[in-house]
């Protein structure tokens, strides 16, 4: 239940990343305190969701299979889980494609990004995105 109202308050309240650390924390102080908790599929779905909204798509891949696994009559977690890979298929030919841009424009796109552009990525300690390819389901 504070997993969920910290997601809640990361929703409503502009995303902050502190709403975000506080939320993963209470799902994960639940699993471990409570082992109906770890069986609850709400949970993993609930922590999926916030983990795809913050790029770490492989933590939520994870997430929805084991809501699924959980609830196997529960459609919602494979949804998820089928449209989050078709979104990074897509994502990944438009990488390939370099979106689909030409010439001057791409080279103008394709150079380092500024660290403050990256926001929570960009800091020391923060979380460190992955290549593409690096994730799997």
């Amino acid at each position: 239940v504070l997993g969920n109202a910290y997601v809640s308050l990361f929703f409503a309240g502009g995303q902050s990343p502190g709403s975000a650390r506080r939320a993963l924390a209470a799902y994960a102080q639940a699993e471990r305190v409570d082992t109906a908790a770890a069986a609850n599929p709400d949970l993993h779905l609930n922590r999926a969701t916030l983990l795809q909204y913050l790029e770490r798509f492989q933590a939520a891949l994870e997430g929805l299979s084991r809501a699924a696994e959980l609830a196997p009559g529960w459609d919602e977690p494979r949804k998820r889980h089928g449209s989050l890979l078709e979104f990074l298929s897509r994502l990944c030919g438009l990488l390939a494609n370099k979106g689909k841009l030409r010439g001057k424009r791409r080279r103008g796109l394709a150079g380092p990004v500024p660290l403050p552009l990256l926001g929570p990525l960009g800091g020391a300690g923060g979380p460190r995105p992955s290549s593409i390819p690096a994730l799997h389901p």
